[in-house]
């Protein structure tokens, strides 16, 4: 009846106004729900990881090596500077937030969760995406067909199960998560703290993204303000389906109007729509360290932030393309890496999920420069390319 979005901002708003007239007991009830719900996540997200990562390398048999590493390698240096370009605006504007109180109930008014699902783990989200990895490259350089048809009915399965177990969920998610810090006091002072903090992540995206389109442009005003014209209809599909999968096929028409490479384009930006995400990789990590800083905890050192900048530019090769699938695949990272405990990284799933539509449209318009940016480097090389497969050399 309502669309995803709609359905987050109804959730939201009845949170915030039934968080003063609910007991803690239905309170608890609402909540457990939403922990359940995460506990099914993180069941499924170690199958996401390995799936779709494994998929994403063996997608590559029949290309030509170089042009795939080129291309493949665009995206590790694009996704690289994302998190730093965040972790500097978060050393220059964040780290000067002085701590708040995100916990404001006592300890008989706190809201627990009422029992959790004896969800067994069979594997952990970094052993899956160094699993994937690892069948991805045999499958992908043996070819073997058993690989690839186990591997691509694991994956359907996998987007079956999240298509019908959470993505469908996520407004009772989110008013659970939302409805406890309602009620403890804390929403209020949440919701007047990260206004900032996301009109700052929304700001730096859109210069960021403004900047490549230059850069793509070489510098060209005019085109650059007609390439991101191009770009607007996919933007707008984007913002509405909360799916860079959804809205591959307004990518690739937006894309090709800039681009006139129809061959580079369908090859760029299937492979790298779930992969390159602007919108994830500035907002989650923006977001993750301002709720460090308010929560009272010091931001991480550059040499710490390293080890969270190498996982999640492999992690990013798992995404799986649904709403909130940047999230998904990063809680454990951001929980590992920049040390957010279990509640942070609720709050930061819950904020992601609130944004996600303008996160998306951010990602969709990201892959829009990233093609610009590949067909400046590699467009007569992939068209040889293509013309080598043609007459069989």
């Amino acid at each position: 009846m309502f669309s995803l979005p709609v359905r987050l901002v109804i959730a939201v708003t009845l949170a915030f106004f039934l968080s003063s007239h609910l007991d803690s007991n239905t309170v608890s009830i609402f909540y457990t729900i939403s922990v359940v719900l995460k506990d099914v996540l993180m069941l499924l997200l170690p199958f996401v990881v390995f799936s779709y990562l494994c998929s994403a390398i063996l997608s590559l048999q029949g290309q030509a090596l170089l042009i795939v590493a080129g291309i493949f390698g665009l995206v590790i240096i694009a996704n690289m500077i994302n998190v730093f370009v965040a972790y500097g605006v978060a050393q220059s504007f964040i780290g000067s937030i002085k701590p708040i109180c995100l916990d404001g109930a006592s300890a008989s008014d706190k809201i627990l969760a009422l029992w959790r699902l004896p969800l067994p783990t069979f594997l952990s989200s970094d052993k899956a995406m160094l699993l994937g990895l690892a069948v991805g490259l045999i499958g992908s350089f043996t070819g073997a067909r058993l690989v690839t048809q186990a591997v691509t009915t694991l994956k359907n399965w996998t987007t079956i199960a999240l298509n019908f177990a959470f993505i469908p969920f996520l407004p009772v998610y989110v008013f659970g998560f939302v409805l406890k810090i309602g009620f403890e006091g804390a929403l209020g002072t949440l919701a007047t703290a990260y206004a900032p903090v996301f009109f700052l992540s929304f700001a730096t995206i859109q210069a960021y993204l403004f900047f490549w389109y230059a850069v793509s442009c070489n510098g060209n005003m005019k085109a650059t303000f007609i390439a991101i014209r191009n770009m607007l209809p996919a933007w707008l599909a984007g913002f509405s389906t909360m799916s860079s999968a959804a809205t591959l096929p307004v990518t690739l028409k937006c894309v090709e109007a800039n681009t006139h490479n129809p061959q580079l384009t369908n090859f760029v930006v299937p492979a790298t729509a779930n992969v390159h995400m602007v919108g994830d990789g500035i907002n989650i990590t923006l977001t993750s360290l301002a709720l460090l800083a308010m929560s009272g905890t010091p931001l991480p050192s550059f040499t710490a932030f390293l080890a969270y900048v190498g996982t999640y530019v492999v992690t990013k090769f798992s995404g799986s393309g649904v709403p909130g699938g940047g999230m998904i695949i990063l809680l454990p990272v951001v929980e590992k890496h920049l040390g957010l405990s279990s509640e942070l990284c609720s709050l930061v799933a819950t904020l992601y999920i609130l944004q996600d539509s303008l996160m998306t449209a951010s990602n969709v318009a990201g892959n829009g420069a990233l093609a610009l940016i590949a067909n400046k480097l590699f467009a007569k090389k992939f068209i040889a390319s293509k013309d080598k497969e043609l007459l069989g050399a």
